[in-house]
């Protein structure tokens, strides 16, 4: 339910071009566990959903998450986290992997979650690491896109994992990032896109 809420406040506040009728026609929830699959941050996972034009069909996207920016600098003069928070962004790549195209917000299934448990959706905001994704994005079969993901949260907060499903966070398959502490992050060399 907050998901939704989330998602329909999300499309109210970018509004301009097109409508959120245009996003995916998402599953609705169910009470099944979903397949989860771990890995480290730099790996990617392949990641099924439906079709989001036709609400049939087999999406299957390769998802990764190349790097987290733990105190990411909001791009505009307005662009700042509440008092007691900070911009955490997050870069994924996507590849269409399957037969079925995909057309959805690849926003609003994401989510990053603290050492003390707490999940984080993302927020409305762009930042200076990088560009971030359209409110709508469309790929077909072996196009690739990158972009991040800007989540607000507490200052104190240490990010341990990444979360990312399609179809708004309901489809059965989630990925989940092990995000390393920062001294082992410094020592990692950067993992190649693609």
């Amino acid at each position: 339910m907050r998901r939704l809420v989330l998602a329909a406040g999300f499309a109210v506040l970018v509004g301009g071009c097109g409508s959120a009728a245009e996003t995916a026609k998402n599953p609705q929830p169910s009470d099944s566990r979903p397949r989860v699959r771990r890995v480290d941050v730099g790996d990617a996972v392949v990641l099924t959903g439906v079709n989001g034009t036709s609400g049939t069909g087999t999406l299957r996207m390769a998802v990764k998450v190349k790097n987290v920016v733990s105190t990411a600098i909001g791009r505009g003069a307005f662009e700042k986290p509440r008092k007691g928070e900070r911009f955490a962004a997050v870069r994924f790549v996507f590849k269409n992997m399957g037969a079925a195209p995909y057309h959805d917000s690849p926003t609003f299934g994401a989510k990053v979650i603290d050492s003390a448990g707490h999940g984080y959706d993302p927020t409305v905001a762009t930042v200076s690491a990088g560009p971030a994704f359209p409110r709508v994005m469309s790929l077909t079969q072996g196009q690739v896109r990158s972009g991040y993901i800007v989540f607000a949260v507490p200052r104190a907060a240490k990010i341990v994992s990444v979360r990312y499903a399609l179809n708004a966070g309901y489809a059965p398959d989630l990925g989940e990032w092990r995000v390393p502490p920062r001294s082992a992050a410094r020592g990692r060399p950067t993992p190649r896109v693609g």
